[in-house]
């Protein structure tokens, strides 16, 4: 019979994968759609995209005050049906109003948003459509997020799926066919958030009602308020790159860092099913005595292969980008290195849950607004001698930053095992690998093999350092040869 913490362990796996699926398509669109979009548009009007995609960002951490996350922390921990409903509810009305007035109010001033954003009072157009993609965006969040607190992992990963494709297709019809420019780009993402939020409050309809509960709002929003400048800090940390590129460079500079920032973005897809999975189960879990060991198994693993795939994208960053993208963009290639650990670092906070689960909102707002400090100070020094190279380096700076901090404070809250010295040591291993992969160009064939080879060095280096078990791997390949042998011996169907 398992024990718990094995059945946790397994339940998380499980749960990875389902969510991971979902996640993929759904955060790899930005990714599946640079091939398109970089033959259709060019840099500066790729750099109007991400400009207005990064507005919609900091509207979605403070239109709706964060009350997403305070259902995310009450929700799970609430087994009254009753409770629950009132808490799904109150956050779904709540959400709703507070995109309504969004729209409202930035319909009305829409040439001075164009003139703010896009630098011209000409874009109307194609604010008015980003901003209800953008409203819309919110509350299918909000909804699909809800299915992740109800432990609806499949649901969850069938809905996003479907959006996901929603937006594959409708880009195809708006950007390709009928070639309407950025406007397409706008018109597609509101498709994608329209059918995503029309199934997600469909599939679940029972947890919501017409109800509001003022008691549970005050609750919730007493949990989240603290964390809009938190939040706020954190999007200054994720975007004050681009945000210093646009001021001090060009759209055509934000346009090539945008697509360096999507191609590192993949490494991202690592945390998409972990975060979904990982989170609902440390706040049902966390008081079990062997909790924190799992935690440090996962984060092992986790550390490892997110090494293999930051290793893998900085050695291959210009053949990847000479497959999807046009020579217009090849500069992205310097920056991806930077930008993928970077992109993990600035989510690993997960992995470090003391704070959360101690209601330190105060602290982790603190952490993030020194971050976004650090890293607006080094964005504005260093972008004017390297670039864009100096913003996917003030990037990582902050983001490691962060996560020291937020690790430190967690363990002294709630302890995890961890191996630092065996990260430290695998850290370096990676580092030393890709500068000895890229330092020297032999032919396509020859690099490529080398590069290779360099991966195969850090899965031994991986392996002996215990970041990834060899037991572990035994196990799986045999999984793996049982499956294939089962399926070699399954009956065959005869035809009529």
């Amino acid at each position: 019979m398992l024990s718990t913490d094995a059945i946790v362990f397994k339940q998380f796996l499980k749960d990875s994968v389902i969510y991971g699926i979902g996640g993929v398509l759904t955060r790899g669109i930005s990714v599946l759609l640079v091939p398109l979009y970089t033959r259709l548009l060019p840099p500066t009007e790729y750099g109007m995209v991400d400009i207005v995609n990064i507005f919609g960002t900091i509207v979605g951490l403070t239109v709706a005050l964060e009350i997403a996350q305070g259902i995310a922390r009450y929700y799970p921990a609430t087994h009254d049906p009753d409770a629950r409903l009132a808490y799904s509810s109150t956050a779904l009305w709540f959400t709703t109003g507070m995109y309504v007035l969004f729209t409202l109010s930035c319909s009305l001033s829409a040439p001075m948003l164009s003139s703010m954003l896009l630098n011209s009072p000409a874009h109307v157009e194609i604010i008015r459509i980003a901003v209800l993609s953008i409203a819309m965006s919110g509350i299918f969040r909000f909804a699909l997020g809800q299915l992740r607190w109800a432990l609806r992992p499949s649901v969850y990963s069938i809905v996003s799926i479907v959006a996901a494709l929603a937006i594959i297709a409708a880009a195809g019809l708006f950007v390709l066919v009928l070639r309407m420019g950025v406007l397409g780009v706008f018109c597609a993402m509101l498709t994608g958030n329209l059918v995503g939020t029309v199934l997600a409050l469909s599939v679940g309809r029972a947890m919501y009602r017409f109800r509001f509960d003022w008691h549970r709002c005050r609750e919730l929003l007493h949990f989240s308020l603290p964390l809009v400048p938190s939040s706020v800090a954190v999007f200054v940390s994720l975007y004050i790159d681009r945000i210093a590129i646009k001021e001090l460079l060009s759209l055509g500079d934000l346009g090539v860092f945008g697509v360096g920032y999507r191609v590192a973005s993949v490494v991202g897809f690592l945390m998409l099913g972990c975060q979904a999975a990982l989170t609902p189960l440390i706040y049902t879990n966390y008081e079990r005595e062997d909790t924190p060991l799992q935690l440090a198994r996962i984060f092992r693993y986790f550390v490892a292969l997110a090494l293999l795939i930051c290793l893998g994208l900085a050695i291959f960053a210009r053949d990847i980008l000479a497959i999807f993208t046009t020579p217009a963009y090849y500069g992205a290639a310097t920056v991806i290195p930077l930008l993928a650990p970077a992109v993990l670092l600035a989510t690993m906070s997960i992995f470090a849950p003391g704070l959360s689960i101690a209601k330190r909102t105060a602290s982790i707002a603190v952490i993030s607004i020194v971050v976004a400090a650090v890293n607006t100070a080094l964005n504005f020094s260093l972008i004017p001698v390297f670039g864009i190279r100096g913003a996917a380096l003030s990037t990582l700076i902050s983001a490691s930053l962060g996560f020291v901090a937020y690790m430190v404070l967690s363990q002294r809250l709630y302890r995890v095992p961890h191996r630092w010295g065996h990260f430290v040591l695998a850290t370096f291993s990676t580092i030393a690998l890709g500068f000895a992969a890229t330092s020297f160009s032999f032919g396509f064939w020859w690099d490529t093999i080398v590069r290779t080879i360099a991966l195969l060095v850090l899965v031994f280096v991986l392996v002996q350092l215990r970041l990834i078990s060899s037991t572990d791997m035994e196990r799986g390949l045999e999984r793996v040869r049982l499956v294939l042998s089962s399926a070699r011996q399954a009956p065959k169907v005869e035809s009529i």
